[in-house]
């Protein structure tokens, strides 16, 4: 598999794929891979194009991801396409519809589409699904209709709003994966080496949406091995007076030196909401209670 990152529009890319998927693919949910799928059985020789930044976050730069581009090719390469191209959004956003389609033809060989419904392209979002089928003949273009759990039209912002209120079982769900935050674990205040639970604080990317305040039963990846924990979102009222949102996760038999390594934080559930404690001993208490409620599921 090979990876196209920002992609020079100018130069025509090796590949000589069989039909190209294309979506901005922010998070790679449900709906996402039922994209990917339905390329997949037209043809196993398949691309995905996708854009950086995804135009959403191109035109508002508060727009918080789901995914970074790391975490997408990660994500996307485990579906075997046979490349990934990431195109520059600043490059195509002010393009005709007919010269993004004549891009798609030339430089990445496209023959066949699949896309999704609601696709639009080109300057002023000229374009859209009948505009490709007329260029491109109405045999080679297939349109994945909306994806839907139990009547819910699944997508990115609805997952995000789901993470946001702390409802991780129906954002795991439309996912079809479990929300994970990956970051380099850096040094805090070590007020949980105080009082006998040490955190690993991890440094999140700011795109990234920011789930609810609170605690979460977590799985842990750390230098390829799983570990079971808890992880507190948020400002730490107990033990500062910042505002500044810190990840912080306590893994469960486990004293590694683990600083500067990067970790991987799969978050499985919402255990409870952020609580300020009148002291360093009820917050002692409350992990304890914490860690049991995961333990004895």
């Amino acid at each position: 598999m090979k990876v196209y990152d920002n992609l020079d529009i100018s130069k025509v890319i090796e590949a000589k794929p069989d039909i190209t998927c294309i979506g901005a693919f922010d998070g790679i949910h449900l709906g996402h891979q039922a994209l990917i799928k339905l390329a997949k059985t037209i043809s196993s020789n398949y691309q995905i194009l996708t854009f950086d930044p995804v135009p959403k976050k191109y035109f508002n730069n508060l727009h918080q991801l789901l995914s970074t581009k790391d975490m997408k090719v990660d994500i996307l390469s485990k579906h075997n396409p046979d490349s990934i191209i990431f195109m520059n959004f600043e490059d195509v956003k002010d393009l005709s519809p007919v010269n993004f389609c004549t891009i798609l033809s030339n430089k990445l060989n496209t023959k066949a589409i699949v896309v999704g419904k609601d696709f639009k392209f080109g300057k002023n979002r000229e374009g859209d699904v009948n505009f490709l089928i007329n260029h491109f003949g109405s045999s080679n273009v297939h349109v994945l209709d909306d994806y839907e759990v139990n009547d819910v039209k699944i997508s990115s912002t609805l997952i995000k709003s789901s993470i946001s209120e702390g409802k991780l079982n129906l954002a795991n769900q439309y996912l079809g994966y479990n929300f994970k935050l990956t970051g380099k674990v850096v040094h805090g205040n070590r007020k949980g080496h105080e009082i006998g639970f040490p955190t690993a604080n991890i440094s999140i990317n700011t795109n990234l949406v920011v789930p609810k305040y609170g605690v979460y039963e977590v799985k842990v990846l750390v230098n390829d091995e799983i570990h079971e924990g808890i992880m507190n979102i948020g400002i730490r009222p107990t033990v500062s007076n910042e505002l500044k949102v810190s990840f912080e996760t306590h893994i469960l038999n486990f004293d590694e030196d683990i600083y500067d390594s990067v970790i991987e934080v799969e978050l499985l559930s919402f255990i409870r909401e952020e609580i300020k404690f009148e002291n360093l001993k009820q917050l002692q208490s409350q992990i304890l209670i914490d860690i049991n409620s995961i333990k004895n599921k």
